[in-house]
């Protein structure tokens, strides 16, 4: 019972406040904007980003490994208001990446990646806002070299492949102004037979954009 009179004395002296808020805005001869609609429209960005992609074999207890590195890339986004805090929306991202690792003769890259899908955002604030992220992707590898093969002799290829997966990911946006934002990204997709493999890709961004 205390609570419920705690609660409702502290309802008592914000409802004032925002009572006073309102009033502020009216007159000011402004109209009060929600927290979402600063977050709504078209937005663009480049970024840059670490990536390490792996196939962790789990019923092997194996892990392959096949590098990391760094790469740059571009998202364009369209998020529409769908509450005071909340918005939603399509993107899509493409990066390309410079990973690149060599041994025994043979040279693996993924110079490659894209992926759309649904885009979604809360409002911490006029400035913040924390997202997520849920598409398809897909990732292009390529292979290189010549090695020997114990029965074959001398092999040399030269070959790429391209196949998708789920993508997905989360981080923080802060805006500075009606126009410009930055954002932290993290992200995993997966891509699916790729020589065999299932491609995991782990993925650190910074992202610079902005919103029209």
């Amino acid at each position: 019972m205390k609570k419920i009179v705690y609660a409702l004395a502290m309802a008592g002296v914000a409802m004032p406040g925002a009572a006073f808020a309102q009033d502020a805005y009216a007159d000011e001869g402004e109209e009060w904007a929600a927290p979402a609609e600063n977050k709504a429209g078209f937005r663009i960005e480049a970024r840059g980003f670490y990536e390490r992609i792996d196939d962790p074999d789990e019923d092997a207890g194996i892990r392959y490994e096949f590098g990391n590195g760094f790469g740059a890339g571009v998202e364009a986004g369209f998020d529409i208001a769908v509450g005071e805090t909340v918005v939603v929306g399509p993107y899509a991202t493409y990066d390309f990446s410079g990973l690149e690792t060599c041994e025994g003769g043979l040279c693996f890259a993924a110079p490659e990646y894209w992926a759309v899908g649904a885009h979604i955002g809360i409002a911490t604030g006029d400035a913040g806002q924390i997202y997520g992220k849920l598409g398809y992707g897909q990732q292009t590898v390529t292979v290189e070299g010549s090695f020997v093969d114990p029965f074959d002799g001398p092999v040399t290829l030269d070959e790429t492949e391209t196949k998708g997966g789920y993508n997905f990911a989360f981080g923080y946006e802060h805006g500075f102004g009606d126009t410009i934002y930055a954002r932290g990204e993290l992200g995993v997709s997966e891509s699916y037979d790729i020589y065999g493999f299932d491609l995991q890709r782990g993925l650190f961004a910074i992202a610079l954009g902005a919103r029209f």
